[in-house]
């Protein structure tokens, strides 16, 4: 099996049709139709069902696309072998939720690049659910994320970083809002504001639901509501008096940061030391913790 086929095969199921992954990969269409039926009198079987301008992956397709997009990463790391090891050079895809991304990212990645000046690193922000996914298909090297408990994942190489406390924040006009700011509904301590709601017998007339940190903290700021945030987003806005805070309590209180990696991916030395970063300056940030108290 060719490499282009390949990509050529990914890159329709990806685009949502021949004449669609054509302009993408430059090829003309005729290209890319003889690229399939090369794949296909290979695998002796059809991989699309072709209805009229729209397709789909038949289960041969369907059997055949994990292997692919194996095949695919193993020729990239492959690739990559001599230049990661040899020149400290290559690429690193990086996975975070957004307040990990702002708060804790910046100064590894700053570190890391004092090291590592040649390395391209990419970054891509996401749910906990959208990053885990693509971890799992080989389409990030590495993730960083919050979570109460991250059930361990039989493909994935799971390790807690440190804990983050978590505070329900409130706009210093408003302090008994009746609204309730959400993150995402599948935030993974949303739990804990649906447990202090109850805990605290509230009754709030109202719910929103939004995708951004960044954007709570500036709605709580304006008096729309209250909501739960990690400790680490909210430094800045305590110190300039923009919100208060209420730390929930020790046991209940926390989210873990977890850093985790594919158990079947070759860790190349980029990535071996960018993880030797990360652990670094977590322990740092435990030290800190320890010496104010």
């Amino acid at each position: 099996m060719e490499i282009r086929h390949l990509q050529t095969f990914k890159s329709i199921v990806e685009a949502g049709g021949f004449a669609k992954a054509a302009h993408y990969l430059g090829y003309a269409q005729s290209t890319i139709t003889a690229h399939i039926q090369a794949l296909e009198n290979e695998l002796e079987g059809p991989l699309f069902d072709r209805l009229g301008k729209s397709i789909s992956l038949t289960e041969l397709g369907k059997s055949f696309l994990p292997y692919a997009n194996e095949m695919l990463r193993l020729h990239k790391a492959a690739k990559e072998l001599h230049q990661s090891s040899i020149t400290k050079k290559g690429k690193i895809t990086i996975g975070a939720s957004e307040s990990l991304t702002v708060y804790r990212l910046p100064s590894i990645i700053q570190a890391y690049k004092e090291k590592f000046p040649d390395v391209h690193l990419s970054v891509r922000v996401g749910t906990c659910e959208e990053i885990q996914h693509l971890v799992e298909i080989g389409d990030l090297d590495i993730a960083l994320l919050l979570n109460l408990d991250l059930k361990s994942q039989p493909a994935l190489e799971m390790e807690k970083m440190t804990d983050e406390h978590m505070s329900i924040i409130f706009s210093p006009h408003q302090l008994q809002p009746n609204s309730i700011l959400y993150s995402e509904s599948n935030c993974p301590y949303r739990s804990l504001m649906d447990k202090f709601i109850a805990e605290e017998k509230m009754s709030p007339t109202s719910f929103h639901e939004f995708w951004s940190i960044e954007a709570i903290k500036k709605c709580v700021q304006c008096g729309l509501g209250m909501a739960l945030v990690p400790e680490i987003t909210i430094q800045n806005e305590l110190k300039e008096g923009k919100l208060i805070a209420k730390r929930l309590d020790e046991k209940h209180g926390k989210v873990a940061t977890f850093l985790f990696y594919h158990k079947s991916r070759w860790v190349s030395p980029i990535v071996h030391y960018f993880i030797e970063e990360a652990r670094q300056y977590f322990e740092v940030e435990k030290q800190k913790k320890r010496t104010k108290k």
